[in-house]
Formats: structure tokens, C-alpha cells, sequence
């Protein structure tokens, strides 16, 4: 599990524990703070601090964190980066691409069909194995 420490003070969001979803609450990471179990998702990163979940724009959080190494020390530049001890796992990434539509909504190809989401929340999946669904409503 990497760890990063926080170079610079960062405003972050507070996410539910149970369902991911904001709360509202803003929060300040004070330099020095210690993160874990970072994920990117979409623009955005989640991760811990202190055993609570929040996020914030991935590029922020690159310019003001570095990953400290599995032995505690910090990764000095240049140097090389520790072997994992277990394979490491490809990073995949969906690719949405945008829909024209009355209303903000994209896809993306998952196997077996498509993964649909509009901008209030609404997710779904559209079997088309196929993949010959050009975008359009009937």
C-alpha cells in the first residue's frame, strides 16, 4: 500500500465512508499529512487520511504530495523505485466518449455491451456484444 506525504497544505473534500458520495464538508491537508490507498477516478483522486475518505483534482494533488517508499523513507528523485512485492497490476482506463444528446451523457465500450452515464448521476449498462450501437436513439 503506497503513501504519500503532503509537500504542501491542499483543500479536499469529504467523502461518505459507506457510499463514496461527497458530504460538503471541506477540509484542509496540512503539510506533512500522511495519505494512503490513493485511486484515481475520473479528474479526481480519493483517498485516506486518518482513516476518513476524501478527494480532490488529481492534478492538485500531484503537485503536492510525494510518494514515500515501503520502508518509510521518502522516494528521493532519480532514485529506483522499490520492487513490488507482488506483480503489478495494468492500470486500464475507461474511455467515454461524449454522446449527442439533449442533456450532458457519454458511453463507454465494456465488454459485452455499453456503460452509460448521464451528468445528474444515472449509470447503466446497455448489452450490445456487438458493439454496433452508433450513439443514436431509435
Amino acid at each position: 500500500m503506497a503513501k504519500y506525504e503532503i509537500t504542501k497544505s491542499i483543500d479536499v473534500d469529504e467523502l461518505n465512508k459507506r457510499s463514496g458520495l461527497p458530504t460538503g464538508k471541506k477540509r484542509t491537508l496540512p503539510f506533512g499529512a500522511i495519505i494512503m490507498d490513493r485511486v484515481e477516478d475520473r479528474d479526481m483522486d480519493r483517498f485516506t487520511y486518518l482513516g476518513e475518505l476524501y478527494r480532490t483534482k488529481s492534478a492538485d494533488l500531484n503537485h503536492a504530495c510525494r510518494l514515500i517508499g515501503d520502508d518509510g523513507a521518502l522516494a528521493a528523485a532519480g532514485a529506483p523505485a522499490a520492487k513490488p512485492s507482488a506483480p503489478a497490476k495494468p492500470a486500464y482506463k475507461m474511455q467515454w466518449e461524449a454522446l449527442s444528446s439533449s442533456i450532458p451523457a457519454s458511453r463507454a465500450k465494456i465488454p459485452g455491451g455499453w456503460l452509460v452515464s448521464v451528468t445528474n448521476g444515472g449509470l447503466t449498462y446497455f448489452p450490445d456484444p456487438e458493439h454496433s450501437w452508433d450513439g443514436s436513439s431509435l
